[in-house]
């Protein structure tokens, strides 16, 4: 704890590993449940249960969606804070003068835990529109389910 006090880039790298982490047991636990309700939708006796659960898993997805929005909208601010602060040191405080593009170059090296995190929010809240994308057509599923039951039993 007290390495990451001194050093502020070690807490973010932590911080970030942390996201990471947390991300990652997300989508394993999001993962087995579409898993778990795709083969429920094998059971016609299921349905019922089945349908109600996908709307409210929908549902759940929709607001954590809005959330990651939420937090990828606050990081976004802080990228482009922290671009500008950077830029301006490079531009007025550097020893060296540089151009454009290493100037670009030691901006990102130095705000790459920013990207880093953007990076991570970005892929997860990818991760939940494919999850609603995949909860959507197993609703859409259901239908032609029952219409093959239906059929099935002549």
């Amino acid at each position: 704890m007290e390495e990451n006090v001194q050093n502020p880039e070690r807490a973010q790298n932590s911080s970030n590993d942390a996201i990471f982490a947390r991300f990652k047991t997300e989508r394993d636990e999001w993962t087995t449940r579409i898993q778990s309700m795709s083969a429920r939708l094998k059971d016609i006796y299921e349905i019922a249960d089945l349908q109600t659960d996908l709307y409210s898993y929908r549902q759940i997805a929709v607001d954590y969606t809005h959330t990651l929005m939420t937090h990828l909208t606050k990081i976004n601010r802080i990228f482009r804070e922290r671009k500008i602060e950077r830029w301006e040191h490079y531009t007025r405080n550097y020893d060296l003068r540089m151009d454009k593009d290493p100037k670009e170059l030691h901006i990102y090296v130095d705000i790459a835990d920013v990207v880093e995190r953007k990076d991570f929010i970005q892929t997860h809240l990818e991760f939940f529109r494919e999850t609603i994308r995949t909860i959507d057509s197993m609703c859409y599923g259901i239908k032609h389910r029952l219409s093959l039951e239906e059929y099935k039993r002549g």
